[in-house]
């Protein structure tokens, strides 16, 4: 039985050999043997995207990242690099919950009705969408000021989204420009106010379905990412340490 596998083994080195020395995937940088233009990704996507606007390598190993404009929102999908699969459904990132299929242009993001919860000179800027009426939004909100508390680099930017609330309740929040309001209304003092037409409102909701925010509370961090779903502040300063600013 022994030198059964002994042979076996003997049989199996020269193979080992080959497919893991020498030249091959892992030798060098993958775009020395694998690319995907633009309009290669134009052509191997299905019928109704209109643009695309980046192709790049995922993070994921073995894929292509393809972010582009289909019916006037914006979809990031994935191509493996033989060209023969498309991944269009979410990739999320263990160790933090980052949902790398979903990303955003932070240029296009205003601070035009967000609440300010920390320094607006902060070296790291978070946006955080959320809803009034959204039980996981309500639990998280507290922890936001514990972040900024433990560490004054971050703040939030935090803009209503009426997915649960109506949008009245909604403007009336935002065109108290409150925080005071904002804290209230999380924990269920709903102000009296006038009803009145914030528009802020409008392009928060607008910006939000173009970049497919489906749900709160989800946040925006600063390379464009996006974070799903409460978290509390030790989880939060954990996702949040590698954007900090390097000591010098």
């Amino acid at each position: 039985m022994l030198r059964f596998f002994v042979l076996v083994l003997l049989c199996l080195a020269p193979m080992t050999a080959w497919s893991f020395g020498g030249a091959g995937c892992g030798s060098g940088a993958c775009v020395d043997c694998h690319s995907l233009t633009t309009d290669e990704a134009m052509k191997l996507l299905p019928p109704g995207a209109e643009q695309i606007t980046s192709v790049q390598l995922a993070e994921v190993g073995g894929l292509w990242e393809v972010k582009g404009r289909a019916k006037g929102q914006m979809f990031t999908a994935y191509i493996d690099f033989s060209k023969k699969y498309l991944i269009a459904g979410r990739i999320l990132r263990l160790r933090d919950g980052v949902d790398l299929s979903r990303s955003v242009d932070v240029a296009e993001l205003s601070s035009e009705g967000a609440f300010l919860i920390g320094d607006a000179q902060a070296a790291v800027k978070i946006f955080v969408f959320t809803d009034v009426k959204c039980h996981f939004c309500q639990k998280m909100h507290p922890e936001l000021y514990q972040v900024v508390e433990q560490n004054p680099q971050i703040a939030f930017y935090v803009k209503l989204l009426p997915l649960m609330s109506d949008k009245q309740t909604v403007n009336k929040i935002v065109c108290s420009g409150s925080n005071k309001v904002l804290d209230d209304a999380m924990v269920g003092k709903i102000p009296t106010a006038p009803d009145l037409d914030c528009p802020a409102v409008d392009e928060s909701a607008a910006f939000a379905k173009r970049w497919n925010i489906r749900s709160t509370p989800t946040l925006v961090l600063p390379d464009g990412k996006v974070l799903p779903g409460g978290r509390n502040a030790a989880d939060l300063l954990k996702v949040l340490k590698e954007y900090m600013p390097l000591d010098k």
